[in-house]
């Protein structure tokens, strides 16, 4: 066995556990691990038949792997007929790059090489143009092009070879897990589920089933634990 004092030194250096022995030379760290709450997105109203899109809700980052995931869902259904439904997407990165394909001088970001994904399913996220220094609130996207107005750069618009990047984007086109939370008529609902921690980064897409009713105070939160 290790002296005491030098077992102890060793405890406070690399953080507590078992006893340091010839069948354990290193400690083994016991204590409770840490977990964070996380608001990744937030929705006053979700209109009768939308989607939320992947801009509306934050990355939900696995990169660094931590041990647990578990996704805490909220709404007000009110007027409602029908619940949510909550589609979990996920990547292997948290950025589109790539160039300008198009024309010079032109607002339409185009990039024949691209795979933005569904229509608008960008919408709210930023796009940066690189080359010009100006940044762009996506307003529609199709699979090769963004559109956006850009401010802040030289003269904000796309010139051919013009670099670009958007975070948030390149998430799979198809869910990941989908599944819908309980629904019961004019009540609050708070319901959790449980995740493995595999994917890079996550995101969370909420869908109301109702075509016409909004459903209120609609809440995701994850909570990531070491």
């Amino acid at each position: 066995m290790l002296p005491s004092i030098l077992r102890d030194l060793l405890r406070k250096v690399f953080g507590g556990g078992s006893d340091i022995s010839a069948a354990n030379p290193l400690p083994v760290d016991t204590s409770p691990g840490n977990k964070s709450p996380i608001t990744v997105l937030d929705e006053d109203t979700i209109l009768g038949g939308i989607t939320t899109p992947l801009g509306d809700c934050a990355n939900i980052d696995l990169a660094h792997g931590p041990d647990t995931l578990a996704l805490t869902i909220e709404a007000l259904y009110g007027a409602a007929t029908a619940g949510i439904r909550i589609h979990i997407r996920t990547s292997y990165t948290d950025m589109a790059s790539g160039t300008h394909t198009g024309g010079m001088g032109v607002a339409l970001l185009t990039d024949a090489a691209a795979h933005f994904g569904n229509v608008d399913e960008l919408v709210g996220l930023t796009v940066h143009n690189v080359t010009d220094g100006s940044i762009g609130e996506i307003t529609a996207n199709t699979l090769t092009t963004i559109t956006a107005v850009l401010a802040g750069g030289t003269d904000d618009l796309w010139d051919t070879n013009d670099e670009y990047f958007i975070v948030g984007a390149i998430f799979d086109t198809e869910d990941w897990d989908v599944w819908n939370p309980t629904f019961a008529a004019g009540e609050f609902v708070r319901e959790t589920k449980h995740y493995d921690t595999d994917p890079f980064v996550m995101k969370v897409l909420v869908e109301n089933l109702d075509g016409v009713n909004a459903v209120d105070d609609v809440l995701v939160v994850a909570t990531i634990g070491a």
